[in-house]
């Protein structure tokens, strides 16, 4: 099905007419319906979100009981396998600063120990406090830059799972990375966008001490 929505403005002024179709479109993984928004985010890649879904699960550790913070997070499609790892006993908070994907991934993940919030990412993670073990970030093009993972860095998580859709700003994020004493352990360069100079990074990083 198409989408097409005409928007204008930014902010309180904004204002969104729909065109054709729905506001929302269908997104299925591991069986479960997201009804994302047409103007939120979904990956360019159709296998993409189901990759990188499965590559969490296979980079990081389960962690019963443990906590798990899933940043960036839209409609919560990468907490599903942080849910998985910290299990039943565990807690994931996923933070989204757009307030109609947070609402999706609460109707979507109902049944899973997800908590989400709203609002701008190194803000948030300020106010989480300082007891996390597993993280996972999916920054936009621009990066998390040094404010966030500052932030994330300060609550020392075990393992940190990033993903970069833009190799110069993942640089530049790693480079804080280091900064804040991680290393990078394993590093995925992935062609998520066909036909373009772009590419994903998956990395773990991990504390050097």
């Amino acid at each position: 099905p198409r989408h097409v929505l005409h928007v204008i403005g930014s902010g309180r002024k904004r204002r969104v007419t729909r065109v054709e179709g729905s506001d929302t479109a269908v997104e299925r993984i591991d069986g479960r319906e997201f009804d994302v928004p047409v103007d939120g985010f979904w990956q360019a890649h159709s296998a993409a979100a189901g990759h990188y879904v499965s590559r969490i699960r296979e980079l990081l550790p389960a962690t019963p009981g443990g906590r798990a913070w899933d940043l960036y997070g839209g409609v919560g499609v990468l907490a599903t396998a942080l849910a998985d790892l910290v299990g039943p006993d565990g807690t994931v908070t996923s933070v989204e600063s757009f307030v109609r994907s947070a609402a999706v991934g609460r109707a979507a993940l109902s049944d899973l120990p997800v908590d989400f919030r709203t609002g701008r990412v190194e803000t948030v993670v300020a106010k989480l406090g300082h007891a996390v073990d597993l993280v996972v970030l999916d920054p936009p093009r621009t990066g998390a830059g040094a404010k966030t993972i500052d932030a994330i860095a300060a609550a020392r998580p075990r393992k940190i799972l990033h993903i970069g859709c833009d190799p110069a700003t993942f640089a530049r994020d790693a480079r804080t990375w280091a900064d804040d004493g991680y290393r990078i352990d394993v590093l995925d360069v992935i062609d998520a966008f066909p036909g373009t100079h772009h590419l994903e990074t998956i990395s773990v990083l991990t504390p050097t001490s």
